[in-house]
């Protein structure tokens, strides 16, 4: 069976078949993109820009670490230098400023303010894990402390990314948890996990809730490079869309976490090879050129415990055909693909939440938005020769939002 859907281009509507297939044996829905690009244009009107040299201006940032927006179209800037959250409105300024470095409720670790992530939930409050305490902060909408939940669990973790889940109160992984720990607790699994998992946090009650909404594949062994990402993001009803493969595979979930639908294009994962493995052992060295030769022993002990690492660096046997995935306000999937080179980044393709094609952004054309919010609102956080970071503001146009 196919299916005719509408890609947008800068020129206008253009239809493009989609081909379906319903496997029988697993309920889920195939759907077969067009094998071609359409390249969209990326000119994107820009609202404006938040980030200065001076040491006294309010949006000098130490170290943007996360941006999102809330329902209104105000900007949340976390800098975790200083462990506190900066609010803007729709033309660049300053509503107000929240957080701080401390130890009394509502207040960051210093050591471990550089791990903190955050979300904006649905009805406005703020969602912040604390990984140096291992629990949740709540903000309300006007950014006063409301209350801490307590995460339970022996381990240290660290989670790669949040965004406000389907139900009230709850946040969902952007990726895989990283759980670091010297041996397992007497009461913990020490088997090596057989898949990866998305997770939802619900943090309405007197503890955390863990759930998963996605099971993702994991591949053998320990790979340190190429190894298929796990990267995820929530769609408008509650559903996950999620790539966890090397093959060009973005899988949706359907009720209770079950993979209903999965979004592929004839862009196959490539093999790595001999010289590939070769030119990334060197590129990785040629980092610690200089490194432990000012005649430091403790650096040159750190210099010759990396080169050993980098050269017995296990490798996936394959390039992954995707790198990450994000999804917007209203449920665009925006999916980036590998580039020529084997870690490098390649095109962005845009997947509406009903498995259209909208089209792609060419290589270099745009970075993955690192916010998405209502209206069309994207946020984008910019380096710049200095080190300088900005935080910039941008409206998509209606047809990719």
């Amino acid at each position: 069976m196919s299916r005719l859907g509408r890609t947008a281009t800068g020129a206008g509507m253009v239809l493009v078949a989609c081909a379906i297939t319903a496997l029988p044996s697993t309920g889920q829905e195939v759907i077969e993109l067009p094998a071609g690009d359409r390249f969209l244009d990326a000119d994107f009107e820009e609202l404006y820009r938040v980030g200065s040299e001076q040491d006294d201006d309010w949006d000098t940032f130490g170290r943007v670490a996360g941006v999102d927006f809330d329902g209104s179209g105000n900007l949340y800037v976390l800098d975790t230098q200083a462990a506190r959250f900066l609010v803007v409105d729709l033309h660049g300024n300053l509503v107000r400023r929240f957080g701080r470095l401390g130890e009394g409720p509502g207040e960051f670790g210093g050591d471990a303010a550089p791990a903190l992530v955050f979300t904006v939930l649905g009805d406005g409050r703020i969602a912040v894990f604390d990984a140096g305490r291992r629990h949740f902060v709540v903000f309300g909408p006007d950014g006063e402390f409301e209350r801490q939940i307590r995460l339970g669990g022996t381990t240290w973790l660290l989670l790669p990314g949040l965004q406000a889940g389907g139900a009230p109160g709850s946040v969902v992984l952007t990726g895989e948890a990283h759980h670091f720990r010297s041996s397992p607790g007497p009461d913990e699994d020490s088997a090596e996990p057989s898949l990866r998992y998305v997770l939802a946090y619900a943090l309405d009650g007197a503890e955390v809730s863990v759930d998963t909404v996605a099971a993702g594949w994991k591949p053998p062994g320990d790979p340190d490079a190429f190894a298929p990402p796990l990267s995820a993001g929530v769609l408008p009803d509650g559903a996950v869309a999620f790539i966890d493969s090397s093959a060009y595979a973005v899988k949706v979930t359907g009720l209770g976490g079950s993979v209903s639908r999965i979004l592929t294009r004839p862009l196959p994962a490539a093999p790595v090879t001999d010289d590939i493995r070769a030119a990334y052992i060197e590129r990785e060295l040629e980092k610690l050129e200089g490194m432990g030769e000012r005649g430091d022993p403790m650096e040159k002990a750190m210099a010759e415990f990396r080169r050993g690492q980098i050269e017995a660096t296990e490798f996936h046997h394959e390039l992954p055909a995707l790198r990450s995935l994000r999804t917007s306000a209203k449920g665009t999937i925006w999916v980036r693909r590998r580039g020529d080179e084997p870690d490098s980044n390649g095109p962005i393709d845009l997947i509406a939440p009903d498995g259209r094609y909208l089209g792609s952004y060419g290589p270099g054309a745009t970075e993955l938005p690192a916010a998405f919010g209502p209206d069309g609102l994207v946020a984008f956080i910019e380096k710049d020769d200095l080190d300088v970071q900005t935080v910039v503001v941008k409206r998509l146009p209606p047809e990719v939002r």
